[in-house]
């Protein structure tokens, strides 16, 4: 996969470099602190964008679910126009929180 460039404003986050420290054993301080923040951004993104595909806001669905809603293309443009992020960075983000984030479904 091709690196990409994420940012919430304070953390400007390279994907290579998180690939590569979520895989390692032990991490210095640096590492920790950016997964802990890539962490907290990535499961807030993910909220929004299963927010944007679920039409039942009170019933929380499955990542599988958020997943194939994904594949429609109108659902797809309508995340990126609103959250303003790329395809590639809502598919980063999803498959991260499915394969790292414990609390996902």
């Amino acid at each position: 996969m091709v690196s990409m460039l994420l940012g919430d404003g304070t953390w400007s986050f390279d994907t290579k470099e998180i690939d590569d420290a979520v895989i390692k054993q032990q991490h210095d301080w640096y590492e920790r602190d950016m997964l802990n923040a890539f962490t907290r951004y990535a499961y807030y993104r993910y909220k929004q964008i299963r927010d944007c595909v679920n039409s039942r806001k009170c019933k929380h669905m499955t990542i599988v679910k958020v997943r194939d809603q994904l594949t429609d293309d109108s659902k797809m443009q309508f995340i990126c126009d609103l959250l303003r992020i790329s395809d590639d960075e809502v598919k980063y983000i999803v498959d991260f929180a499915d394969k790292h984030l414990q609390y996902v479904k």
